[in-house]
């Protein structure tokens, strides 16, 4: 074994962050490449729409940047896929925490999500998962959002809205 990893294996792992509460009621945003669909039972990961705007203002309006700050573009990608957000409002008590933890056990009010919700959402990246239930900026490697899990049958229920990447990168 080569010292260097040997050193790396002796570090302690990195300490999770605090997660932030959310509202009972709050709206939540899926980003996903066009023609990505999805069927009743499929776990989406979202983030709250309120976060990707600020995301957006803070990526100054730049559509790789952002979509590197939510895992779904790699450091050195290219932009070449066109991107939609859905938009929905949900009830707090559908979502989960992809987290590592015991499964049902609330975090900032939302439970870590039973193994078969932890994978990773369509599209996002492995390297994206931290396993404290928020995402890692793939470009700048640092904390990203919070993120969540929601089935589709269950973020439908009050409806939802489909908007362009370019529309939303455009207005915030």
């Amino acid at each position: 074994m080569s010292l260097l990893l040997g050193i790396l294996l002796a570090l302690p792992a990195q300490a999770c962050e605090p997660v932030a509460e959310v509202p009972e009621a709050l709206q939540v945003a899926w980003v996903s490449k066009l023609p990505a669909a999805a069927g009743n039972n499929t776990w989406l990961e979202v983030v709250q729409l309120g976060d990707l705007r600020g995301l957006i203002e803070r990526s100054t309006r730049d559509s790789a940047t952002t979509l590197r700050g939510l895992g779904l573009l790699g450091r050195t990608q290219k932009l070449r896929a066109t991107f939609k957000v859905t938009v929905f409002e949900v009830s707090r008590s559908v979502l989960c925490r992809p987290m590592d933890g015991a499964p049902g056990e609330a975090m900032a009010g939302v439970p870590i999500c039973d193994h078969p919700q932890q994978q990773q959402g369509a599209g996002v990246k492995a390297s994206a998962y931290t396993g404290c239930g928020y995402a890692t900026d793939l470009g700048s490697g640092v904390r990203g959002l919070d993120v969540f899990r929601v089935r589709w049958a269950d973020a439908v229920t009050k409806g939802f809205c489909v908007l362009p990447w370019d529309r939303m990168i455009q207005e915030g």
